[in-house]
């Protein structure tokens, strides 16, 4: 190994290019489960998740190289009778979707042991040895709650005997007793635990760079060439989601999703042209006419794919205009928080987000600026 790498290095420098040791850094993964408690006194969190999984997912693009990630979802509340379960996925706007169904609509049997099992067992984590895995436990009450097969001190090892770690999010009333227990499924499986507002701490602060993204937002919606068999589906649903942002929480919440949208963590590879041609064993001409949009079938094998790197082209400077006005848009609201004497500290996203990138520093990933 040690000759190739030498030898790759000396073939550089006659050439004059710069030498590397090893071949570019590969994308890591990270697989992020969250597990909402979805009984009665939940809502104003759950609320809160569907406003702020966009601000998440924007600080884990952070990492570089930006990492494959993948989030699920399960909602908890009705013992280990019933779960909402959705699995592991890259699609952000399936993730998205489904999050939008959560309610408070179950009895309040709120078994965290089964939970953490379910999430554990059931889904699809990646195989990676160097993946994060992270399982985020939110509710309140004791989480000393269930059968005792289905306790949590005997559930959340089997997690960290998988390589998953659990964080414990606990939201409510400060109650020693109930901390306690939430504070121990954390220890069990090396995870972080913290307290959160019942509102879920969310911060709102209108920008009057919110309307400019969402305008970029929706053109940056055009360069999407979809195709496949659901390729149209998905491209619909995408649509869906921007709208779904704004009736989560506006313009704040739409500019947060579009900002998502112009980092690397946001692939659609599955049935978006543009994406799936950046992949190594992508051939366009591997994909049958009546597979792409209308106005590709009649092109020639080249046309296709200049229309193809135009809206590449095309979506690469939206997308590096939305990032500057992104940032435009993180100073003011920082300004604006300390103008009026505000904090994120019981918020639900800088839990979560803090949660992340401590853990992702220990497995080697590179966090970028905040």
């Amino acid at each position: 190994m040690k000759t190739k790498m030498f030898a790759a290095i000396a073939l550089a420098l006659a050439a004059g290019l710069p030498a590397r040791a090893e071949e570019e850094k590969k994308p890591g993964e990270v697989d992020v489960v969250i597990c909402i408690d979805r009984s009665g006194s939940m809502q104003q969190v759950i609320d809160t998740a569907k406003q702020k999984v966009w601000s998440i997912v924007n600080d884990i693009a952070k990492v570089r190289p930006t990492p494959v990630l993948r989030i699920g979802l399960v909602g908890y509340g009705s013992g280990d009778r019933e779960f909402r379960f959705f699995d592991l996925t890259d699609d952000l706007d399936t993730v998205y979707k489904n999050l939008m169904t959560f309610k408070t609509d179950m009895g309040g049997d709120e078994w965290v042991g089964a939970t953490v099992r379910k999430a554990t067992k059931d889904m699809t984590w990646s195989k990676n040895k160097e993946a994060l895995r992270v399982i985020f436990m939110v509710g309140n009450e004791t989480a000393h709650q269930g059968t005792e097969e289905n306790m949590y001190t005997k559930t959340v090892p089997e997690a960290i005997k998988a390589d998953i770690i659990v964080n414990a999010i606990y939201c409510g009333k400060p109650n020693a007793d109930e901390e306690r227990t939430w504070r121990e499924v954390a220890k069990l499986a090396d995870g972080s635990f913290t307290t959160i507002d019942i509102s879920g701490g969310a911060v709102a602060i209108a920008t009057p760079m919110d309307a400019d993204m969402a305008k970029m937002n929706e053109e940056l919606n055009k360069t999407y060439v979809a195709f496949g068999e659901r390729g149209r589906e998905k491209k619909d649903n995408q649509k869906a989601q921007d709208a779904a942002a704004g009736e989560a929480g506006g313009g704040g919440v739409v500019a947060e999703r579009a900002a998502a949208k112009a980092s690397g963590a946001y692939n659609n590879s599955g049935w978006d042209l543009v994406d799936a041609s950046k992949n190594k064993d992508f051939k366009l001409e591997d994909v049958k006419d009546e597979n792409l949009p209308e106005e590709m079938r009649k092109m020639s094998l080249e046309e296709k794919k200049a229309h193809v790197a135009k809206m590449a082209a095309e979506r690469e400077k939206i997308q590096k205009e939305l990032q500057a006005k992104a940032a435009e848009r993180a100073k003011f609201i920082e300004d604006e928080m300390k103008k009026q004497g505000l904090n994120q500290d019981k918020a639900f996203d800088e839990a979560m987000r803090k949660m992340i990138r401590e853990q992702a520093a220990k497995k080697g990933m590179e966090i970028g600026k905040e």
